[in-house]
């Protein structure tokens, strides 16, 4: 496992369109400083604004994960977070020339694609700054429910749990590395019930939504393009994928734990992704205190 912090050694720009706004969008991954975090820039806007991957800086939770600081807001960031802590990136600008970024094919996987693409670079002095946990670390919010603990790996066990007759109760757990990632998790694409899609449009939400980039689950079959799920349990994958990116809003990385959640949602990850956070700096500031 790499020990020290990493960017990307040139620029790369990805053109699709949003998932919610509907809206074309261009994202660039550009290079950053050590210890500057993952950071998104409204580029169409004046002054370029930045808005932080923080959990602080989540603004709702509707159907993605949106950041906001000032007028600048920035939809549906999870799949761009997920690529990122996917394939170790611990320092990326992302600059965005639209609400949204581009929603691609509905997964991670092109955004990992894009990153590697570019390469990795790595500062020789500068270590990552692990998140390391003072124990377990407990979450209950109706159906949801997670824990954390620490552990030697990156571990994931996600439950998706669903009345749906084509939805049954789906579980994975995985040792998660690089190599896991791109195989296992960044290429499950989100997904809606047939149902809820009208609805949807009807908020202003999956406007850019189509079978080129979401499965769509009907009452007795699953809408998909021609090449079908990719996965039986494609849809338990792409939970994955979302929880990582959400817990990528912490700002370390989180591959010295293991993590367990069922009925997982993006309001619920960041909630959890919060208690994480404090967990872990009131632990660093009783070590600063016993240093003394």
């Amino acid at each position: 496992m790499e020990t020290m912090q990493a960017t990307i050694k040139k620029e790369i720009s990805l053109e699709g369109i949003g998932l919610h706004t509907g809206h074309p969008s261009k994202l660039t991954f550009r290079p950053s400083p050590a210890n500057t975090g993952i950071r998104f820039f409204r580029v169409d806007l004046p002054g370029h604004p930045m808005v932080p991957a923080r959990p602080d800086f989540v603004i709702t939770t509707a159907r993605g994960t949106n950041l906001g600081l000032g007028e600048a807001k920035i939809h549906t960031v999870e799949h761009v977070l997920s690529a990122c802590t996917g394939v170790g990136i611990d320092n990326i600008d992302v600059l965005v020339s639209a609400p949204e970024p581009p929603i691609m094919d509905g997964s991670a996987l092109p955004f990992v694609k894009a990153i590697l693409t570019a390469g990795i670079e790595r500062y020789p002095d500068v270590p990552k700054r692990w998140l390391h946990l003072p124990g377990e670390v407990h979450y209950q919010d109706g159906k949801a429910k997670y824990r954390a603990f620490p552990a030697d790996n990156f571990e994931i066990k996600a439950t998706l749990i669903h009345e749906h007759p084509l939805m049954p109760e789906m579980s994975l757990t995985l040792t998660m590395d690089r190599e896991v990632y791109l195989r296992e998790i960044a290429p499950a694409r989100t997904f809606c019930f047939e149902h809820e899609v009208e609805f949807l449009k009807s908020q202003g939400l999956a406007q850019g939504g189509s079978l080129d980039n979401a499965i769509v689950i009907g009452k007795d079959c699953y809408h998909t393009n021609e090449g079908g799920l990719r996965f039986p349990d494609e849809f338990v994958r792409h939970k994955m994928l979302d929880l990582i990116g959400d817990l990528t809003l912490i700002g370390r990385p989180l591959f010295k734990m293991r993590v367990e959640a069922e009925c997982l949602g993006h309001a619920h990850n960041v909630a959890f992704a919060k208690l994480l956070r404090d967990a872990a700096a009131k632990m660093r500031g009783k070590k600063s205190l016993e240093a003394r």
